[in-house]
């Protein structure tokens, strides 16, 4: 562990930036493996749903992380740039596919309901891996705005995206646990807030395409 910290503290500012990324991406891999586990005991189709969600963004932030480590070992900027554009643009489209679909899907939820009841203690650990979701990617976003290197700024944008997607999932859960149906109609409030989050995370892929275009044509 010794080794380990003197090593992160050797590296250069964007090099730790992503060696923490790594060691993120890596438990965001554990745990929509648990939720997607959750979802065959429960059963729950919204927890496989989101557990998908968050499978999907952990690879993309995989594949910045790969691209990341192949420019470490280009000296021509402009190959270096050609990289860390493709990244920014795949990750804005992946993120207005996936919004789309987050829609959709909580369109459904409007209508048919979720029906996620489950144990208090799976319930308050839903909400510890949201909050933590929320606040490392807040945290990212605050700490490092000034970082405009595209690959990074991508994994900053689909962080928040798949923290948005595990807040929705605590309030889900919460809501068919311990909401009193007969005062709150979980299905009405999950169905907006849901909607809500896709339309948020379509701006962000809109966002990153159109940001990435206009970088373009100023080079």
């Amino acid at each position: 562990m010794i080794k380990l910290f003197d090593y992160f503290k050797k590296l250069e500012k964007e090099d730790r930036i992503m060696f923490f990324l790594i060691i993120t991406t890596i438990g965001n891999i554990f745990i929509a493996i648990t939720k997607f586990v959750l979802s065959l005991t429960i059963p729950s189709l919204w927890f496989f749903i989101n557990a998908l969600f968050m499978i999907i963004l952990s690879f993309a932030r995989f594949f910045s992380i790969r691209d990341y480590a192949i420019t470490k070992d280009i000296t021509d900027k402009n190959e270096i740039k050609r990289i860390g554009y493709k990244n920014y643009l795949n990750n804005g489209i992946l993120l207005v596919v996936l919004g789309i679909m987050y829609f959709l899907v909580n369109v459904y939820i409007y209508y048919k309901g979720t029906n996620t009841n489950m144990h208090e203690y799976l319930t308050y650990l839903v909400a510890l891996v949201a909050f933590w979701s929320i606040g490392s990617a807040i945290y990212g976003m605050i700490k490092y705005k000034r970082n405009h290197t595209p690959i990074l700024k991508a994994v900053k944008l689909t962080n928040f995206a798949n923290a948005l997607t595990s807040i929705m999932l605590t309030q889900i859960v919460l809501l068919d646990t311990y909401a009193n149906t007969e005062i709150y109609n979980s299905n009405l409030m999950n169905g907006l807030t849901g909607m809500s989050v896709g339309i948020v995370i379509i701006i962000l892929g809109l966002y990153m395409i159109i940001g990435i275009n206009k970088v373009n044509r100023v080079d």
